[in-house]
Parts: C-alpha cells; sequence; structure tokens
C-alpha cells in the first residue's frame, strides 16, 4: 500500500481515510479536540485541520485551518478556494459537505433565498508559513460525531461534535459570510441503489424506505400477466432477499406499463400483473408480510421518452417495503458477474489504465464506517505530458443511459460508474436527491458521495485522490469495477 492510500487511525477515536495523510492526532497543536492530518493534491503537501464542529439551535459551524506543509518551498502556492468550490459556483468551499454516517445524511452547506452557500468565499491562497481558514455553516449533526468529506482531500471521519451553552455564540455568523436573510440547511438522506447484472432487478433504499424494480419482460410475455416457472423463481428471490432486510409490516406491489396501448388496456394489465407477482410473493415471505397489489398503468414511467430502452424500463412490478437499516442494499438473486472489460489487478496492487492520449495507474483502499464502505482511490498519470481525464470513470452516454438523474457535471468528470461487484449485482455509490422534482413535472436532481468534479490535468507522476461512499456487500474484500476501464479485485476492506 502506498503511502498517499494508508489509512491512519488517530488516539481516541478519531480517523482519517485521505490520500497523502500523515496524522499527528487530535488535539495535536489545536488545543480543541481538532484532527489534523498531512494531505496531497497533485504533489503539493497540505496541513489540515479541521476543529470541533459547533452546534447550536439545530445550526452546525465547521471550522476548517490549511496551511503548507512545513518545508514547502517559498515558491509553493495553492487556492484552497478554487480547490473545494462547485464547478459553476462561486470560489471558496462551497463543496465540503458534512457525512452522518449512522444517521444516514449528508449535511449540505446552508444557501439563502438565492441558493449561495452560507461558507467563506474567497481564493485562500496557501503560501510558506502562513495559515488560512475557512468557515461554513450546516444542518446540525445528530451524533457526538461527525465525517467531513473534501473535495481531493478525502474523508475525516469521527470529528467530534460539541454543544454550545446557551449564552455561547458562535464565532461568526452567516451575515458575516455574505449571506443575508433566512438560511435553509438541506440535510437529505443517503440512498443506496443496486442494479442486476443481466438487468432484471434493480432496487433503490431512500433511507429505510426500499424499492425493488423486477423488469416485467422477465417476469411476462407480452401483454401477458402469467408468471411462467422461470419468472416465479425470480419473484422467489426477491421475497428471500426482502425477508432478510426488512422490518417486517406492510409490502406493496404497483404493477407498470409502457404507454403504447390505451390507457384503459394499461391500467388492468397493470393490475393483473401485480396481483400474479403478489401470489407468489406474498406465499414466499408468509404472513409476517401483508402484500398489496395495485395498478398503475403507464401513470408513472421511470424514465422519460418513447424509445425501445425507455419502454422497456417502464415495463415493470415495483416491490416497496421498509428496510430494517439505514444504507442497507438490496440485491435480488441472478446472473454472475460479467466478465473484466478492462485491464485487472489484485488487492492493493495498481492496475495500468490506457485513456485517451495516455495512461494512469489505478489503486484502492476500503475503510468500513458503519454501514457504508468509503473507497480511497488513487489514479496516477504514468504517461509523459499532462492532460485531463474527464469521462476516466464513465462516459455521459453511459450516465444518462443509467438514469440515476445525476448533474451533468457528476457525468463528465465524476466517479459515478465506479462500482462494486455483489453475487449477482452492481453496487452503485451512495447518492442523495440535491433538487426535488418540480411539481409541474421535470426529473429530481441527485448528487453522489463521492468527488463530484474532478476538473484537473495531472502531470506525470502526479496523483488525484478519489473519494467513493458505497452501501457495505459485506465481506473481508471488494471487487472495485468500472466497465470499460479496469477492474480492481479482492481489494481488503479495514475497519475505520
Amino acid at each position: 500500500m502506498s503511502r498517499r492510500a494508508a489509512v491512519v487511525c488517530l488516539a481516541a477515536i478519531a480517523t482519517l481515510v485521505l490520500g497523502g495523510c500523515e496524522s499527528a492526532g487530535p488535539d495535536d497543536g489545536a488545543g480543541d479536540g481538532a484532527v489534523r492530518a498531512e494531505v496531497e493534491y497533485l504533489g503539493t503537501l497540505v496541513d489540515l485541520v479541521v476543529h470541533p464542529v459547533e452546534v447550536q439551535d439545530g445550526v452546525a459551524l465547521l471550522t476548517v485551518d490549511f496551511a503548507l506543509a512545513e518545508g514547502a518551498p517559498a515558491s509553493a502556492s495553492l487556492s484552497i478556494g478554487l480547490i473545494l468550490a462547485p464547478a459553476t459556483g462561486p470560489k471558496g468551499t462551497g463543496l465540503v459537505r458534512l457525512v452522518d454516517l449512522e444517521a444516514g445524511t449528508v449535511n449540505l452547506p446552508g444557501e439563502d433565498a438565492a441558493g449561495q452557500p452560507a461558507t467563506t468565499r474567497d481564493y485562500l491562497t496557501l503560501a510558506p508559513d502562513a495559515t488560512v481558514t475557512s468557515q461554513g455553516f450546516y444542518g446540525a449533526p445528530t451524533g457526538d460525531s461527525v465525517a467531513v468529506l473534501f473535495p481531493f482531500f478525502g474523508m475525516v471521519l469521527d470529528v467530534p461534535v460539541v454543544q454550545l451553552a446557551g449564552t455561547d455564540g458562535f464565532a461568526t455568523t452567516p451575515a458575516e459570510l455574505g449571506r443575508e436573510g433566512e438560511i435553509t440547511y438541506p440535510s437529505p438522506v443517503l440512498d443506496t441503489f443496486t442494479e442486476g447484472y443481466d438487468d432484471s432487478s434493480s432496487a433503490r433504499v431512500e433511507g429505510t424506505a426500499a424499492t425493488v424494480a423486477l423488469a416485467s419482460d422477465v417476469l411476462f410475455a407480452v401483454d401477458d400477466a402469467v408468471l411462467s416457472p422461470a419468472a416465479e423463481q425470480v419473484v422467489v428471490a426477491a421475497a428471500a432477499e426482502i425477508s432478510a432486510v426488512a422490518a417486517g409490516g406492510e409490502v406493496s406491489v404497483v404493477g407498470h406499463t409502457d404507454d403504447v396501448a390505451s390507457d384503459a388496456y394499461n391500467q388492468d394489465l397493470s393490475v393483473r400483473r401485480a396481483q400474479a407477482v403478489t401470489t407468489v410473493l406474498a406465499a414466499a415471505l408468509g404472513s409476517g408480510f401483508p402484500v398489496t397489489p395495485t395498478g398503475a398503468g403507464e401513470t408513472q414511467p421511470a424514465v422519460d421518452g418513447a424509445s425501445p430502452e425507455a419502454r422497456a424500463a417502464n415495463r415493470r412490478v415495483e416491490i416497496a417495503f421498509t428496510a430494517s437499516d439505514v444504507g442497507a442494499a438490496v440485491e435480488i438473486a441472478g446472473a454472475p458477474a460479467p466478465e473484466p472489460s478492462g485491464p485487472t489487478a489484485t488487492g492493493e496492487a495498481a492496475v495500468e489504465v490506457p485513456f485517451a492520449d495516455g495512461s494512469f495507474g489505478v489503486s484502492a483502499s476500503v475503510v468500513r464506517a458503519g454501514p457504508f464502505l468509503i473507497g480511497s482511490i488513487e489514479v496516477e498519470r504514468t504517461s509523459p505530458s499532462a492532460g485531463d481525464f474527464l469521462e476516466f470513470f464513465g462516459t455521459v452516454t453511459q450516465g444518462l443511459a443509467a438514469d440515476r438523474h445525476l448533474p451533468m457535471s457528476a457525468m463528465v468528470a465524476g466517479p459515478h460508474r465506479v462500482t462494486l461487484l455483489g453475487t449477482s449485482s452492481r453496487y452503485y455509490p451512495i447518492d442523495y436527491v440535491l433538487e426535488e422534482a418540480e411539481s409541474g413535472g421535470g426529473s429530481e436532481v441527485r448528487q453522489i458521495l463521492a468527488d463530484g468534479f474532478l476538473n484537473v490535468q495531472p502531470e506525470q507522476g502526479q496523483t488525484v485522490l478519489v473519494t467513493v461512499v458505497w452501501p457495505d456487500p459485506g465481506g473481508d474484500t471488494v471487487t472495485i469495477d468500472v466497465p470499460d476501464r479496469f477492474r480492481l479485485l479482492d481489494v481488503p476492506v479495514t475497519s475505520a
């Protein structure tokens, strides 16, 4: 394992999952329980001090100090406010997120009425022997510690959360950071998404609300509502997974069709298909899970459009239930994992990946934290000259086809296709709702819990750290797969 990929456990409970991390431990040089680490950005070492998150009246203040590491050249300079800023937003630290792993939520920077973040807005330029400080307001975490996710720097675990006394106040205010008026504090739920290798099933869990989608083309013949023996086994497999991960209680089955036939015909067909699935599902689940069938016809399409692919996606039967745990991932038994479609490596070894006009070495380390896995993926440019790696982790076309409602920036330059291989499904990066669907139409916008926009051009020998959070499939190792790019087999999973 390279030094940059090290997972460092500090004294007390503070843990870092950082590229280029050299721990000095909590309290060292800060005196207030802060977590300190040395991180690396394109060859430049940076000292990072994350102070305890202060909480009062449901609001949290995050304070972070940045400095160039001791011995930095006199000419060294780095703009923290550009590294940690949104792709199209203001300079500053608007991309830093608080992650409440146990509660299964992510706390985004507070926003004013114009949608501007309540964080430090400055270039925050580092020079030798100087420290810059960023601050940001967030919704309050629920526990006594929280994780902090930094673009390019990694995730800091177990940052203390301290409650301020009623007579104490924050050292700054949103107004002093340039945000006037009412501030809202988005804290969306972390969602999991898995997809069967043979496209026969997919599953999304939002908090503990789980929905399994079974492809109607796998279950039924055209215009039919009779399950074949093979289709019955698919439903039985779904029942087995539901029994394993559900908290008990009601299960709903909803039939959906495409838009080819009349509304009345599609409504009737969807009801009959839901009833057929319910008969088999209820028998397999037993009396502890009352099952209710309904039909939605063509009124609730999964995807927009009238292409053959869109219509196939809309022909489905959805099974909804309550999972017992936040962060649970649902995997329906089916086809085995496909063969690799790119170069491979095993364990902590790096794989050489040809891409665009050059090549990159890719290695990974994985840490288990609460119900999730945190991956630190190092991408080193091994070929001469500099160049970006837009679409290195998956193309825009692939992202659109997956229809996960991700922003274009994540599909162009984010690790949206960095998946874990389960027994019969891909485990995609954790995501969350960034913008709700408009009431008059349109789709929600989701973001991945990962580096969302890798807008850098590493030179030969420089490494970019990419952080990805996944649901936990269990086991001591995982296989990381990016279709058409690379596969890392049997990567060890360590405990935070």
